[in-house]
């Protein structure tokens, strides 16, 4: 993911689910400091077409990662029933993990010099 950017993620939570119409709870750690991000998406986000195959959330990078250390985060995904829990030994189960990579927002600024040419001719 990065900074300053909304990104879809592609995730396959469907196969080790257990509830009809789960809750997701996201869970983000820092492989560094350890500092934790989480957050609930409602089963109605699921953006995607096809979600017995996968599942697609758009997430607004900076809601969440704001003043956050870019590197390396570990995702941990939970179903669970509650819209609001953030408590992940209180989730029904883990359905996915893997390494998620927050960037830095690459911002292009340009320089404009402007020189004085003085041209002596002999």
């Amino acid at each position: 993911m990065t900074k300053g950017q909304t990104q879809d993620i592609y995730l396959t939570l469907k196969e080790k689910q257990t509830l009809a119409s789960p809750n997701y709870l996201f869970r983000f750690k820092n492989r560094t400091t350890n500092e934790e991000v989480k957050f609930v998406r409602l089963n109605a986000t699921d953006l995607s077409a096809h979600k017995d195959r996968y599942n697609q959330f758009s997430i607004v990078v900076n809601t969440f990662f704001t003043g956050k250390d870019s590197g390396e985060w570990e995702y941990y995904i939970y179903e669970q029933t509650s819209t609001t829990n953030t408590d992940p030994s209180l989730a029904t189960g883990l359905l996915e993990t893997g390494i998620m990579d927050l960037n830095e927002a690459t911002q292009f600024s340009f320089t404009e010099y402007q020189t004085n040419n003085t041209f002596i001719v002999r």
